[in-house]
């Protein structure tokens, strides 16, 4: 591995030394190429300016004017001869009349001694509406590259004009020299460089390492040699040829041996390096590291935490680094003893829970039996004192009842097996009813008990009406209980949220004994009061609080507490709700919206539902859309129906005393098969949303699933698609 790493350093130290100086001598080349280029360009500019200045003196000459207009017969004997044009190092020259009929039109053959007929299309150009005849600006001057048949020419096309510059152009002249001719070997005199001329490839990208672009001049790597690229552009600006520049690079070649003797001065070194590394690598690195190699793959193979590292006689860093490990290892074996009296404390919370359950469910049945009893026995003939005796006992049973109750509510919320209802209910009716039990009590000890429900909050709204009871039914319990004058008030207020959900905020407050601050913290914990001396003069267990507490959680909701020793306690919550639609407004919305089914082909829907609102609710829509409703309370009742008579659509709901949705769902499906009766189309009506639920009525035999709480139009959307045998979207 020391000698890949050797010869990695090596061939990287000789790659990026090469390659720094290679990249500083291509900047170097770079930039002279880019600097011959523009001689080219400002060359070929003066090559150009000479061709259009000697344009220039022959067509601003009156002799040329006269020639023109067909006024001087011998011009052409007097001036005009091969000598003339080869003095000139013209390759062609044209003149055409004012109505664009050549007049002269020859170049200079091969030899030089005659005169020859110009190019053909050299002369279209320049006749009328040539392309240098300048027909739509007779005064305009056109100097530039041409491509003919012949060659690529430079050429000038000036207007004839007199001395006597009122008079309009008498025509056209236009002078040509050959690029390949005249204007190349001219620019390899002038500049010294080696040029060609060729084709204008629009893919020499593709065939080249282009190395820098300026503007439209290219410098190009092709098989080694440098070269820079320019085109050659038209009168009109396009590239019509390439310019060619060949540069030589002496300097790679001092380059490639630099670069070898950099290579060979590196490998020596680094092979004298190696060996002294390897040596001292083996006796302070290699060694410890196997050494803690083997002690950490045995700690790995016994799963003991409890073996540490052997220690460094010298302090280094591999001793500092098995002190850390030995550290690690140390708190590894406090978190394993944690962690396993962690999981003893959680079983036993989970026993805890599971035996109180258990034995709150084992004694209820005997205690309803003696509260049943205890009710009968006082419905007959009793004296005065058996009357006391039995009151006595029914007190005593109904308070052990009641702490059972709490217990076991806790112990469901402990395990997370406590799940809220959503159903219909009124807030206000709630609170009313929930303060009722409590005003005897509160006028029995003089104290005075009021009541008020805010203008906003709703007429219904969805949630667990029974779990809000509860809540009310601990704080007014302890409201009454701890005040023994002065007053007990209760208000309830509503703030909505958002199209779907409103917040509920309830609270309690009364003039009793305070909480002392000190004390504020512990009294919703389980089992907890606010003094010793509490529960032996009040009584109770402590678990009230500690239940409202964790339903105000489960409801999406918080409870505060404000109190004073000596002054009172006010106690607030809050509760999220689910709007709800109230019957006077489901009737309009019936009458307003959505299509009925006639009398003749009413479908007959069977609706299970224990909650008596939903079933009102249910059923109220129901029938507005032109059903048959038959409502029953229970999945018991539910079979019983089907058993009797066909439905086309049964929503059912999975929570039902007696026998739930998914078991009486179970039970109608077996008796389809045994029947051969047509199977129904069944709907899950439930509050809960999540997937497994979801699974679970599959699962049982439903058809579809939708939440509550569920509109006008998606329980008519729903109920169509059912009757239609169209599966409905699960809502």
């Amino acid at each position: 591995m020391l000698a890949i790493g050797l010869l990695l350093l090596t061939a990287t130290q000789y790659l990026v030394a090469g390659r720094f100086v290679e990249r500083q001598l291509l900047e170097i080349e770079s930039s002279d190429g880019f600097s011959r280029l523009r001689s080219l360009h400002h060359a070929m500019d003066q090559l150009q300016d000479d061709l259009a200045s000697t344009a220039v003196d022959w067509a601003y000459w009156d002799a040329t004017y006269d020639f023109a207009a067909h006024k001087r017969p011998n011009y052409i004997a007097d001036n005009l001869d091969a000598s003339t044009l080869k003095r000139l190092r013209l390759d062609f020259l044209v003149i055409v009349d004012r109505q664009g009929r050549p007049m002269f039109a020859h170049s200079v053959s091969g030899d030089g001694r005659r005169l020859t007929e110009a190019p053909s299309d050299v002369v279209g150009m320049a006749a009328r509406e040539g392309s240098l005849s300048g027909y739509t600006n007779p005064s305009s001057e056109l100097n530039g590259l041409v491509s003919t048949s012949a060659g690529l020419y430079m050429v000038s096309s000036q207007p004839v004009r007199a001395t006597d510059t009122t008079l309009p152009p008498g025509g056209r002249l236009v002078m040509g020299r050959s690029v390949t001719g005249f204007m190349i070997p001219s620019l390899r005199r002038i500049s010294g460089e080696s040029l060609e001329v060729g084709a204008f490839d629009t893919h020499s990208a593709d065939q080249h390492q282009v190395l820098r672009e300026s503007g439209t001049d290219t410098l190009m790597l092709h098989n080694g040699s440098f070269g820079g690229f320019t085109p050659l552009l038209d009168l009109w600006g396009k590239p019509i040829a390439q310019l060619q520049l060949r540069m030589e690079r002496p300097t790679q070649i001092m380059l490639l041996e630099a670069r070898r003797y950099l290579f060979g001065a590196t490998l020596i070194v680094g092979i004298i390096f190696a060996a002294a590394a390897l040596l001292l690598l083996r006796s302070n690195l290699l060694r410890p590291i196997e050494r803690l190699a083997e002690a950490v793959q045995q700690i790995g193979k016994d799963g003991n935490a409890a073996t540490r590292l052997p220690t460094f006689r010298t302090k280094h860093e591999f001793a500092t680094l098995a002190d850390s490990i030995n550290g690690m290892l140390q708190k590894i074996e406090q978190q394993q003893v944690i962690q396993r009296d962690r999981d003893a404390a959680v079983e036993a919370n989970r026993l805890k829970s599971e035996f109180l359950a258990t034995m709150s469910h084992e004694i209820r049945t005997p205690m309803n039996g003696v509260l049943g009893m205890c009710e009968l026995l006082q419905r007959t003939d009793l004296t005065s004192r058996q009357k006391h005796l039995s009151d006595t006992i029914l007190r005593s049973a109904r308070s052990l009842l009641g702490i059972l109750n709490d217990v076991l509510d806790f112990s469901k919320i402990e395990s997370g097996k406590l799940e809220l209802e959503c159903a219909p209910f009124s807030p206000g009716e709630l609170i009313q009813t929930a303060t009722a039990p409590f005003l005897a009590n509160a006028q029995t000890k003089g104290l005075e008990f009021s009541v008020r429900i805010e203008g906003g909050v709703p007429p219904l709204a969805m949630g667990d009406e029974l779990r809000l009871r509860q809540i009310m039914n601990n704080l007014l319990s302890n409201a009454v209980k701890f005040t023994e004058e002065g007053s007990v008030s209760v208000s309830c207020a509503a703030t909505d949220l958002d199209r779907d959900r409103i917040e509920l905020r309830v609270t309690v407050a009364d003039t009793g004994i305070g909480i002392a601050h000190s004390a504020q913290h512990q009294i919703f914990d389980p089992f907890a009061q606010a003094a010793s001396d509490t529960s032996r003069v009040y009584g109770g267990t402590g678990l009230g609080l500690a239940i409202v507490r964790r339903l105000v959680k489960l409801m999406g909701g918080d409870i505060r507490l404000q109190s004073q020793p000596g002054v009172g306690s006010t106690f607030t919550f809050t509760a999220i709700m689910r709007r709800a639609v109230d019957l006077p407004t489901l009737r309009a919305l019936a009458e307003a919206t959505g299509p009925r089914f006639s009398v003749a082909n009413a479908p007959a829907i069977l609706l299970a539902e224990d909650n008596a609102v939903n079933r009102e609710v249910f059923t109220e829509m129901l029938e507005h859309f032109g059903c048959r409703v038959t409502a029953v309370e229970n999945g018991a009742q539910a079979v019983a129906a089907v058993a009797d008579r066909s439905f086309d659509a049964i929503l059912m709901d999975c929570q039902m005393p007696v026998m739930d949705g998914h078991t009486a769902t179970t039970e109608l499906r077996t008796l389809e098969r045994t029947t051969s009766q047509k199977p129904a189309f069944i709907i899950a009506l439930t509050a809960d949303a999540t997937p497994e639920n979801h699974q679970r009525c599959i699962d049982a035999g439903m058809d579809a699933v939708v939440t509550k709480p569920i509109s006008h139009a998606s329980l008519r959307d729903v109920v169509m698609r059912a009757v239609r045998g169209v599966a409905p979207s699960t809502a």
